[in-house]
C-alpha cells in the first residue's frame, strides 16, 4: 500500500477528519457557487468575501453584512443552513471527544511525550519515588515535564505517587514495558537529558538484571548519545551493561556498605559524606566545565585562582566519555601501526574501539596536564556549626577551681 492511499485511508476511519473534510468541501463549493452568481460582477468584492459569506452561513452566526438577492444564491444558503447546524455539532462533538480521548490516553499513560531536556527513569522500584524528586528539584525551569517515568504499573498506582510526590506538570507518564521500542519511543528518549534504568522489584537478580540489560539496548538503539545510568543487584553484570552502552552502573547496596565500612573508620567519615550528598539544591559538592585558560594552568594555580574568586575548593577534576578509535592506541612512527592505519582508511573505516570514561582525578597535584580534562569538582563552604553556650556546655573541669576557692 502506498502512502497516498495509506493517508486517505487513515483520514476516512477518523470521524473527526471525515467531518473537517466535509466542512471544507461545502465552504469551498457555497463560496465558489455564491461568488459566481453574487459577486462577480461586483469590482470591490473578491472570492474572499464569499468564503466568508459561506463561513458565516454555515455556522449559524449570520452577521448580515453580506446577503444573496439573487435566487441562486439564496438556495445556496438555504441548502448550507439547512445541513450547518448538523454538520458544525458533529464536528464539535468529534473534536471534544477527541480532546476527551486524548486526556484519557494521557491519563492511561499512552499518549506520546513531547519534551526535551528532561530526565527519563526506567521501571518502577521502592527507591523510583526519591530518585524522582530529587531529579525533579536539580532540573532546569522548562515548558515540559522534568522527568518522565516509563513502566509497568496501573494508572492508578500512578496517580497514587504523583499526589504524594506533588509534582504536578513536571511529572508524566508512559505504560508499558521500557524494554520495548514503542513503549520507550512515546518518551522521546533522543531528547532526554539523561536516563536512569531501576531494577525491578520482585524478581531474582539475575532476571532483574536481565531485564536491565535489555532496557538499556532498547535505549541506546533509540538515543545513543544520551546520558544512561543504571542499577544493577549482582557486580558480575557491570560490564555487560557497560557494552550495552550504560555510562554508570550502581550496584543496589554498594554505596550502602561503603558508607558502613567509612563510619567503621571514623564517625567523623560519615558525616562528611552526608554533608557532600546533601540534598537537590543544598549539596556541598558541585561541578562545572573547565574554561579555555584554565586547561593551560597548573593545578596549584587553578585551586589557589577559584578560592580567590568565589570560595569554593576544587578537589578534583573529571574527563566526560569520549571515543577512542585505533588512531589513539597506535605509534604513527611503527611502520606496523602506520600499515593498519592505511588499511582502515582504505577500507572507509573510523577504527572506533568503543568508550572511555567518564574519569574523575581527586587532587591531580602540578604533574597533570589539565588540557586533558573537561571538567572540575568543587567543595562549597558548609554552615559553621552553632558554638554550645557555656551554660549548655557546663563547667571544663581543667579550668574549675579548686575547692579552695583560691588560684594556685
Amino acid at each position: 500500500m502506498n502512502a497516498p492511499e495509506s493517508l486517505i485511508r487513515r483520514l476516512l476511519a477518523s470521524t473527526l477528519a471525515t467531518a473537517t473534510a466535509l466542512v471544507a468541501v461545502i465552504l469551498l463549493l457555497a463560496a465558489g457557487g455564491f461568488y459566481f452568481f453574487e459577486l462577480r460582477h461586483t469590482p470591490d468584492r473578491t472570492l474572499f468575501d464569499a468564503l466568508w459569506w459561506a463561513m458565516v452561513t454555515l455556522s449559524t452566526v449570520g452577521y448580515g453584512d453580506i446577503v444573496p438577492v439573487t435566487v441562486p444564491g439564496r438556495l445556496i444558503g438555504m441548502c448550507i443552513m439547512g445541513t450547518g447546524i448538523g454538520i458544525m455539532a458533529a464536528l464539535t462533538g468529534n473534536l471534544a471527544s477527541a480532546l476527551i480521548e486524548r486526556r484519557n490516553r494521557k491519563r492511561q499513560g499512552l499518549a506520546l511525550v513531547k519534551t526535551s531536556g528532561h530526565c527519563l527513569v526506567l521501571g518502577y522500584s521502592a527507591h523510583a519515588p526519591g530518585l524522582i524528586k530529587a531529579l525533579a528539584a536539580a532540573a532546569p525551569p522548562s515548558r515540559g515535564p522534568a522527568v518522565v517515568l516509563v513502566a509497568q504499573i496501573t494508572p492508578e498506582a500512578f496517580a497514587e505517587a504523583a499526589a504524594d510526590l506533588g509534582l504536578g506538570d513536571r511529572l508524566e507518564f508512559c505504560r508499558g514495558n521500557p524494554a520495548q521500542e514503542t513503549v520507550l519511543g512515546r518518551a522521546s528518549p533522543a531528547t532526554a537529558r539523561a536516563a536512569y534504568i531501576l531494577s525491578q522489584d520482585g524478581l531474582t537478580p539475575e532476571e532483574a538484571d536481565q531485564q536491565t540489560l535489555v532496557a538499556a539496548l532498547t535505549f541506546r538503539g533509540l538515543a545513543p548519545k544520551v546520558q544512561l545510568y543504571a542499577e544493577a543487584l549482582l557486580e558480575t553484570n557491570r560490564k555487560h551493561l557497560s557494552r550495552a552502552g550504560v555510562d554508570v552502573t550502581l550496584i543496589r547496596g554498594d554505596l550502602a556498605e561503603r558508607a558502613l565500612g567509612t563510619m567503621g573508620e571514623h564517625p567523623a567519615l560519615w558525616q562528611f559524606l552526608e554533608r557532600l550528598l546533601g540534598s537537590p539544591g543544598g549539596r556541598a559538592m558541585a561541578a562545572r566545565p573547565l574554561s579555555r585558560e584554565e586547561h593551560g594552568l597548573r593545578w596549584s594555580e587553578l585551586v589557589a585562582r577559584t578560592m580567590a574568586e568565589g570560595g569554593r575548593l576544587p578537589v578534583a577534576v573529571f574527563r566526560l566519555k569520549r571515543d577512542i578509535t585505533i588512531k589513539e592506541l597506535l605509534d604513527a612512527d611503527s611502520a606496523l601501526d602506520q600499515f593498519i592505519l592505511e588499511l582502515f582508511a582504505a577500507y572507509g573505516q573510523e577504527g572506533r574501539l568503543g568508550s572511555q570514561g567518564p574519569t574523575v582525578v581527586v587532587n591531580p597535584g602540578d604533574a597533570v596536564d589539565l588540557a586533558g580534562f573537561d571538567g572540575l569538582i568543587l567543595l562549597g563552604a558548609d554552615a559553621p556549626p552553632v558554638p554550645e553556650t557555656p551554660a549548655a556546655k557546663g563547667p571544663d573541669p581543667a579550668r574549675a577551681p579548686h575547692a579552695g576557692g583560691g588560684r594556685t
